[in-house]
């Protein structure tokens, strides 16, 4: 009896081994200890605090025309906001500065080649003006930007003010348009009637914007008669000093009527007539 307890509880003990080892979820091999994560100690550090300008940013107003005349002074507004009632603007200073914009290169055929790149163009320092008080009206040079170059200016002002005793930054930058000057054209004549045999004498003055003479070469001058008929004409007429003269003897028998004189302007584009009688 003794030997048949002992066989079943050999059996039982190993029965329950078996059941241990062939349990779900139980990995036959030696299990292999994971490698320990480690968690953060500490909190996140926090991103650095945004750097504060050293000085605020002024409350002012800068105009001046978006397009300038190339060799021209251009008239300039500034004028400075105080601070409340009884506020006072001293001590400021503004440096303008300007660089030529260059157009960017789209070639029109893929097997073209696209021209060496270019340095960037900086800034040059063309105005300083120095001022106390909020309102300043002065004048600047514009800058020659090349024949045949970019029309287009980057226009940058920046200084600083003492505004109610506490010092202000002003900034900015805008786009400048430069065109050559537009010549004015008048034609004059010694007399508005003439009569047969006589001498038409007249002369034609040029100025510019700013009623400066201009001197160059006019590409045609005409004068036509009642019937449009073109009885003198001129190529490349001498301006200098912003004047150009001019003359035609008139026949015995001319086309009696309402005659003109015709010039084209310097670039050729535009023509002004002058009527008169014979």
């Amino acid at each position: 009896m003794a030997a048949l307890h002992s066989v079943t509880l050999v059996l039982l003990l190993a029965t329950a081994a078996l059941s241990q080892r062939l349990a779900p979820g139980t990995p036959d091999e030696e299990e292999v200890s994971p490698i320990p994560v480690r968690k953060p100690t500490s909190a996140a550090t926090p991103p650095p605090a945004e750097t504060e300008p050293a000085f605020p940013v002024c409350d002012y107003s800068i105009i001046l025309p978006a397009t300038v005349w190339r060799r021209s002074s251009i008239e300039v507004h500034a004028a400075i906001n105080e601070k409340g009632d009884g506020g006072e603007v001293r001590d400021c200073y503004l440096d303008f500065s300007t660089k030529r914009s260059e157009p960017r290169y789209q070639p029109f055929f893929p097997r073209r080649r696209a021209p060496p790149a270019r340095e960037p163009a900086e800034f040059r320092s063309i105005h300083v003006e120095s001022f106390t008080g909020s309102r300043k009206v002065f004048k600047i040079q514009v800058p020659e930007t090349g024949a045949g170059g970019s029309n287009a200016l980057r226009l940058r002002v920046d200084g600083m003010c003492q505004v109610s005793g506490d010092m202000c930054i002003i900034f900015n930058e805008t786009s400048l348009h430069v065109e050559d000057p537009r010549a004015n054209v008048m034609i004059e004549l010694d007399k508005p009637v003439y009569k047969p045999s006589q001498r038409i004498q007249g002369r034609v003055v040029a100025v510019d914007s700013q009623l400066k003479p201009l001197s160059g070469k006019i590409p045609l001058l005409f004068i036509e008669d009642a019937t449009n008929a073109r009885m003198a004409q001129w190529h490349n007429v001498s301006v200098t000093n912003g004047i150009a003269t001019f003359s035609l003897p008139l026949s015995s028998e001319p086309v009696l009527g309402d005659w003109s004189v015709v010039v084209e302007d310097f670039a050729g584009v535009d023509k002004i007539e002058y009527p008169f009688k014979v």
